[in-house]
């Protein structure tokens, strides 16, 4: 027999059991962790890799999206653990928006790709991640969120950066087609609102400046909570400012201001400072090179949309048919009427009215997430490129982040045969 002290092992014995806990950790999350890298390479890292059918780009990440449906819903009935405020966000909101825009739909006769497009954003996306993928977020710690996206994020700024240093010197861009672009898109890229005078617009592989940016404004806080490298983080803005977007360079203003707020960036910090001059100085630089004088920053006709605003028609129930352009609510309004867009403008900042209402007892890490969402509210006043893909899955990603309630197998006894649910005393930890 061991002669040891009451609650001791020796060095062996506790390195067995510390292996045998990070077997069982393995065990309970590898499917869970190599889903959720897959979905983040094809909707993160390569987000346009698709293929054209009859003129609708098809993207590997929103199918892959749909794919994974089928074992999300065989692991809830294996292990019901349904999250509620997730399902509440659903089933309040988003299912009375997706209801009304499917009546419209077939009220119009709306074409077969627009009666997809509505279905896909009002309806099917939010019930696959509020419903299905919410649960399963809770399967993965948070270090293992952050190493996927940190270099998911990298690779798209790398990429982003090299192409854009390569299209001024050859005017040229390196494209895998199927992968990094749609294979209908290829040798097309430059043409798809991209040019800026002598330069065109960083895109990486989102193949579009705009979305690119709003979606790199949305993943910031999460990034900058993960990312130590200040080489990386000022690689990171410095995509940012090239895609030469004035909604991106409003959007990482607005990423400045919430961190801020939040604890996250500290203006005590002098290079914090030094990064915003070299930002702000890197905009004013470009300006000539793209054509622009400063006064151009601020423009009237808001780059071409303010029609938007001036042709709004406000009514009770909105126009016969759902159409969502640059500017987000004005398209929501004169989609769905008064009514509608107070039940869209819900299913949007649900998930950051219940951030914000528990703010002092969820974690640095939501509070991350909890930022990108805000930062992309802001973003969609000017160009929330709502319905091109990832847009709203990276934005139904970060709502069910600020949802996660912690890590199951980290909340519970490491040599637990199976997980279990999370206790309630452990809501908010995480």
């Amino acid at each position: 027999m061991l002669d040891m002290a009451p609650g001791r092992l020796p060095g062996a014995d506790l390195k067995m059991l510390t292996v045998h806990k990070e077997l069982v950790r393995f065990r309970n999350n590898w499917v869970v962790l190599a889903g959720f890298a897959l979905l983040m390479v094809w909707n993160v890292a390569l987000p346009k890799g698709g293929v054209d059918y009859q003129g609708i780009p098809i993207t590997f990440g929103y199918l892959a999206l749909g794919a994974a449906t089928v074992p999300s819903i065989l692991g809830l009935l294996r292990r019901p653990d349904v999250s509620v405020f997730p399902l509440v966000h659903l089933i309040c909101f988003y299912v009375p928006l997706g209801m009304m825009a499917l009546y419209k739909a077939l009220a119009s006769d709306a074409s077969t790709s627009n009666l997809v497009v509505d279905m896909a954003i009002f309806l099917a996306m939010p019930t696959i991640f509020l419903l299905l993928f919410a649960p399963f977020i809770e399967d993965i710690s948070e270090n293992q969120i952050g190493i996927v996206l940190k270099w998911c994020i990298r690779f798209v700024v790398i990429w982003g950066l090299m192409n854009f240093i390569l299209y001024i010197i050859t005017k040229q861009l390196l494209e895998i087609p199927y992968i990094t672009v749609n294979a209908g898109d290829l040798g097309r890229i430059y043409n798809k609102n991209n040019r800026r005078g002598a330069l065109m617009k960083l895109v990486s592989s989102y193949n579009n400046g705009n979305i690119f940016g709003v979606c790199m404004v949305m993943l910031a806080p999460v990034y900058v909570y993960f990312e130590k490298s200040r080489l990386w983080i000022v690689a990171f803005c410095a995509a940012i400012i090239l895609t030469l977007s004035r909604t991106a360079w409003f959007g990482l203003a607005c990423v400045f201001v919430i961190l801020t707020m939040i604890g996250q960036v500290r203006l005590s910090r002098g290079y914090v400072w030094a990064a915003l001059a070299a930002g702000v100085a890197g905009i004013l630089l470009i300006l000539p090179l793209i054509g622009w004088t400063s006064d151009k920053l601020v423009d009237r006709k808001l780059g071409g949309r303010l029609h938007q605003l001036t042709d709004l028609e406000i009514s009770w129930f909105g126009a016969p048919t759902v159409k969502i352009q640059e500017i987000v609510y004005a398209g929501l309004l004169q989609s769905f009427g008064v009514l509608g867009f107070l039940v869209a403008l819900l299913a949007l900042s649900f998930a950051v009215i219940y951030g914000l209402a528990t703010f002092h007892r969820i974690s640095p890490f939501r509070r991350a997430a909890l930022a990108g969402c805000l930062c992309y509210l802001f973003a969609a006043m000017s160009d929330g490129a709502f319905i091109f893909p990832p847009v709203i899955a990276i934005y139904l990603f970060l709502n069910i982040l600020v949802y996660r309630r912690g890590c199951r197998w980290a909340a519970q006894p490491a040599i637990a045969s199976s997980p279990k649910p999370i206790p309630p005393a452990l809501v908010g930890a995480g």
